[in-house]
């Protein structure tokens, strides 16, 4: 299990104030967290907010198989509202290690309403709310071939 932000911010400290080399553990992390010169994939958190119809259910699944390795579904529709408060996107976010986010949501003021996100140092850096009206669905797309895990696009 990895060390909290406050573990690592505190063992950073007394490694430079006490010369005291800090747990391994501690020190894996770091190096982890530390900036890279080649970045991985950034990760997806696929959320459904208070209200989901299914067609919005459909595009949230779809965005997962398109991003397949690297994006986590949530199945549980959440209270959130993004706009209003970011703390519990935040704390989900930092939960599943993931940079991106997209909400979906359905009501009769915006009806399929999907968010999408993006955060930097685990605070939300910008979000985009989009109205979607005519979806058309992967598998509406018969003559395409499917999308194997891990392959290149051409």
């Amino acid at each position: 299990m990895a060390p909290t932000a406050h573990q690592a911010r505190i063992a950073k400290t007394k490694a430079l104030s006490t010369g005291k080399q800090p747990k391994a553990r501690v020190v894996r992390y770091l190096k982890k967290q530390e900036s890279q010169l080649v970045e991985g994939p950034r990760n997806v958190l696929l959320l459904k907010g208070i209200r989901c119809s299914d067609h919005m259910s459909s595009v949230l699944k779809d965005l997962r198989s398109i991003k397949a390795p690297n994006a986590k579904l949530l199945s549980k529709n959440n209270v959130i509202v993004p706009f209003e408060d970011t703390s519990s996107i935040e704390f989900l976010m930092t939960k599943n290690d993931s940079s991106l986010f997209a909400l979906a949501s359905h009501n009769k003021k915006r009806p399929n309403n999907l968010i999408i996100g993006r955060t930097f140092d685990r605070q939300v850096l910008d979000m985009v709310e989009l109205g979607l009206s005519k979806y058309k669905s992967l598998h509406e797309y018969s003559g395409a071939p499917k999308k194997r895990i891990g392959s290149k696009p051409m």
